[in-house]
């Protein structure tokens, strides 16, 4: 595969998304284009695996010691009910 210096745009191939004025739009600005199936399964998608993946897991365990540091706990139907009451 050839990859040249040019910013790339990954797009899943959704029809609302690769549409001949986006194609233009990505020459005019220089950009190299690449079209990833659509209505795949997030673990296809390029961006969730490389560059998502650890934002998420660093956010899950930022949010989990949060949690725990305020002794959180976690909202049942008996929790809802002594709040209305």
């Amino acid at each position: 595969m050839f990859f040249t210096n040019k910013p790339l745009l990954v797009l899943d191939g959704h029809g609302n998304h690769v549409t001949l004025k986006e194609i233009k739009h990505a020459q005019e600005f220089g950009f190299d284009m690449i079209t990833s199936p659509s209505h795949t399964s997030h673990v296809l998608q390029p961006l969730n695996m490389s560059y998502f993946e650890p934002f998420k897991i660093t956010l899950k365990n930022v949010r989990d010691a949060i949690m725990f540091r305020i002794n959180h706990i976690e909202s049942n139907n008996i929790t809802f009910a002594n709040w209305v009451n």
